[in-house]
């Protein structure tokens, strides 16, 4: 078992949300202690009166409402009244067992869990101390619990435990569907908790993907002055908040601007050891795209959500990922060099549509049909007999990259080489001055006046000179002449293999 203790300033926070729950029925209310009567027989105002009127009792006392859960492991069924007798001998242990109490069933995790609420006030307007009630009493009573009860101990499920508590994947919110302070409240206590983000407006963000806009006021107003927020519902189709603003203080666990604020540098350090993972699934989404949306798909599959930030001239200047399975903010060029937009961007075919797609059919045939056993300007001067073209440029991350395509279309829509050709490529020394050296030899001997798709009779007539100046070309730029010796065996491989496949 696993005890929590939280306490707080207002009772009606802590009845708020567990009664919300139960309303979302995502919860029941299984027992009211030193009530007078059954917990069905109880309304929220009855509820909410019998705390304030011990609270009442001592005005000094600032904070006077405790939330206590208890957490049980995923492979244990309890009944209901196994549960009412282990809240009872629990609240007993840590000296509560004569104050009043809720306890409620949550049904809202993978494992079976209750929740208490109470106030520590007693009726005498005496106030139960607190202070290290988790190391002094609550951690003793556990361990008794455990033993008494047979559960499985604390120890033994507290990684368990923790990856239960990770948020439920939330689904984003709609104006009119759910009780709008309700839809508000799950959402941004959920993200504020368990998400890391590294400042506000990341936080914001985060809010707005499921639709849920996190709001200051305008600078200079008093509300941004004073460091207030409220949280309001987004309307995608115009941007704005819909429906009525809800105060950051009204909502429990207090997700205000200055609490908020308070997470961002421990958020900062936490999800460091989260890089690796974004990085390696960008590369692996970055490895199987050829387009931007073909690659937000891809993260999209694997939970990621990128977004590329546009300003009103349309130009990008950004790229933010949201990890909901780390639950971590990323910016781009945090990641790692090479991350942001502009590097991404150019790692994609942004000619027409249709472009794209020739030159998608013609790269992947080309590759197939190559035979990587012979030297490499040898592939280079069959290639131009096909009509391909390797484009070298200057990447962010101080690599070069490469675009591969056919001569009679757009540079833009030429395919950027996946892992195994940038290799290749790289191996054989094909740099910036080569590759574009050979491209302008192409586009001004064959098409001096950009002229595009020539007739079958000018290829004849062309491509014998062009061969001949092709290869002295060649022979100039790459000194000395090379083997096989940069050949990837991976590559070889895997041509012969489909080589083969297409003969059967």
């Amino acid at each position: 078992m696993v005890a929590r203790i939280k306490s707080g300033k207002t009772i009606r926070g802590v009845l708020n949300y567990n009664e919300n729950k139960v309303k979302e029925r995502t919860a029941s209310c299984i027992d009211a202690v030193g009530f007078g009567c059954t917990s069905e027989e109880l309304s929220f105002k009855n509820k909410l009166a019998r705390f304030t009127e011990l609270t009442t009792r001592n005005r000094i006392a600032k904070t006077n409402a405790i939330h206590i859960s208890l957490n049980f492991h995923p492979d244990e069924q309890l009944n209901e009244q196994t549960l009412k007798e282990i809240a009872a001998t629990y609240m007993e242990k840590i000296g509560f067992g004569d104050q009043p109490y809720l306890v409620y069933r949550h049904f809202d995790a993978a494992h079976d869990h209750i929740h208490i609420a109470t106030v520590n006030i007693q009726p005498d307007g005496e106030r139960i101390d607190i202070h290290n009630i988790g190391t002094n009493k609550s951690n003793q009573a556990r361990k008794e619990i455990e033993e008494a009860f047979g559960l499985i101990k604390a120890e033994e499920q507290e990684n368990k435990i923790t990856a239960g508590l990770q948020p439920a994947d939330l689904s984003k919110a709609e104006y009119g569907k759910r009780p709008t302070k309700n839809e508000i409240s799950n959402i941004v206590r959920t993200v504020a908790k368990y998400y890391r983000y590294g400042s506000f407006k990341e936080y914001s963000e985060i809010l707005e993907e499921y639709n849920v806009l996190a709001n200051r006021g305008e600078p200079g107003s008093r509300m941004y002055e004073a460091g207030g927020l409220v949280y309001q519902l987004l309307d995608r189709k115009t941007g704005k908040g819909v429906g009525v603003p809800i105060k950051s203080s009204s909502i429990y666990e207090n997700p205000t601007l200055k609490n908020i604020e308070a997470r961002c540098e421990k958020n900062k350090e936490i999800r460091k050891n989260y890089r690796q993972r974004i990085k390696r699934t960008i590369d692996k989404a970055l490895a199987g795209a050829s387009d931007k949306q073909s690659f937000l798909e891809l993260l999209k599959a694997e939970n990621i959500i990128a977004d590329f930030k546009k300003n009103e001239e349309g130009y990008t200047y950004g790229v933010t990922f949201i990890d909901k399975t780390t639950c971590c903010f990323f910016n781009g060029s945090d990641i790692a060099k090479g991350y942001g937009a502009k590097a991404i961007l150019e790692r994609f075919q942004i000619g027409s549509q249709k472009q794209n797609a020739f030159n998608r059919n013609f790269v992947n045939k080309l590759l197939v049909e190559t035979d990587f056993s012979k030297d490499f300007k040898t592939v280079l001067t069959d290639w131009m007999r096909t009509g391909a073209l390797v484009k070298a440029f200057d990447a962010d991350d101080g690599n070069i990259r490469y675009r591969i395509g056919h001569v009679t279309t757009e540079p833009a829509s030429f395919l950027p080489a996946n892992e195994k050709m940038t290799g290749y490529f790289r191996a054989n020394r094909l740099g910036i001055h080569q590759a574009n050296t050979i491209a302008d030899l192409i586009f001004t001997r064959l098409f001096p006046a950009g002229k595009f798709h020539p007739t079958t009779d000018e290829w004849v007539e062309l491509l014998p000179k062009l061969e001949k100046e092709f290869t002295s070309l060649l022979h100039s730029l790459w000194e000395p002449t090379y083997g096989t010796s940069a050949q990837p065996l991976e590559l070889l491989r895997e041509a012969r293999k489909k080589k083969r496949r297409r003969r059967n």
